[in-house]
């Protein structure tokens, strides 16, 4: 007797092989399922047709019971995250107070595996009195929830995956492929791109690569070291010690940036200079460059609006870990380390 055999007569197996086949049938359902939504032009404008009716709804509402119900929770959630404003909503409390949110504007994903559980067909009724078309997921197309829907995706009628075939297994992974395929096909509708993602997930990590600016993330205002070139050699020491960010900015006399002097330019100009103390900043600048002789480059600098990660790349391209934020004018305005990016999950 086969393996396949012997699970679906109950018969002794081991658990790997049991787990084995849950894992085949389910597979099989969904090839089936992505089948059946390749079925020809009849097929897509069934499914043309349930885009149709969601998009022009402002709002969605999922529901389901049980094991159908915490599956309806996931698709509300990535409908939602997706562009297509969803609630889950309890077949249930629907019917104690929970349909006052429903008008004509929304539509109903109604999800049950039988298509016939008393609950839900309550609350489909008292729906299509408040609100607007119901979409049934079931795998009974012939059931009394289809029969109340304008739209219907029918799920391959397979029996659940394991031994007794009994536990919501094979039905719940077909609903949420279902509900997953109808999230994805609406952002392609939609023409919903990653900036629209990132505005949905600003906390994700997609959400802060694409959002976050350098202004977000700078040190500022008195945070930051800033010295003008005239001043005393001790007053840049004082500055770069007492704001602990391993550097000053020197400025010009018109507020635009001169040069930045770092914990290591303060090694290097005490390798050349017998007093430093006698430097104004612009002079220590001069001296603690790594070729005095060469002509000066001028510091890189960002806008406060640039990306973030943008800002991430010109350190890792430049070989630096503090990057100067400044105005149009080039006037210093904050200061990026490689550790704040980092800190905020970039890198």
């Amino acid at each position: 007797m086969s393996t396949a055999e012997q699970t679906s007569t109950g018969a002794a197996t081991t658990p790997l092989e049991v787990a084995h086949r849950v894992v085949a049938d389910e597979a099989e359902a969904l090839r089936r399922l992505a089948a059946s939504l390749a079925d020809g032009d009849a097929g897509a404008a069934a499914f043309n047709g349930i885009l149709d009716t969601i998009v022009a709804s402002t709002h969605v509402v999922v529901s389901g019971l049980g094991k159908s119900g915490n599956i309806a929770q996931k698709i509300a959630a990535s409908l939602t995250s997706t562009g297509t404003p969803a609630v889950f909503m309890h077949p249930v409390e629907a019917l104690h107070g929970d349909l006052g949110i429903v008008s004509e504007r929304h539509c109903l994903i109604a999800l049950s595996r039988s298509g016939n559980t008393k609950e839900m067909l309550r609350f489909v009724q008292h729906f299509r009195r408040l609100g607007g078309p119901v979409i049934a997921v079931t795998q009974n197309a012939d059931s009394r929830l289809a029969e109340l829907s304008q739209h219907t995706i029918a799920l391959p009628d397979v029996p659940e995956a394991g031994p007794l075939n009994l536990a919501p297994t094979t039905s719940c992974v077909m609903m949420l492929a279902a509900g997953d395929a109808l999230a994805m096909a609406l952002l392609q509708r939609r023409g919903f791109q990653q900036e629209d993602f990132a505005q949905y997930h600003p906390e994700g990590s997609l959400g802060r690569r694409l959002l976050l600016r350098a202004a977000d993330v700078m040190h500022s205002g008195d945070d930051v070291p800033i010295v003008a070139a005239s001043d005393s050699f001790d007053h840049l020491l004082v500055e770069m010690t007492r704001k602990h960010l391993g550097l000053a900015l020197i400025t010009e006399p018109d507020g635009t940036l001169l040069g930045t002097f770092t914990d290591g330019d303060l090694r290097r100009i005490f390798e050349r200079v017998k007093d430093p103390r006698s430097l104004d900043s612009r002079g220590a600048y001069q001296h603690s460059r790594r070729d005095p002789t060469a002509p000066a480059v001028p510091v890189s600098a960002v806008l406060p609006t640039e990306p973030a990660v943008a800002c991430l790349r010109v350190m890792q391209r430049s070989e630096i870990t503090s990057l100067v934020v400044a105005d149009e004018g080039r006037k210093p305005v904050g200061l990026l380390r490689l550790i704040d990016l980092l800190n905020v999950g970039l890198g």
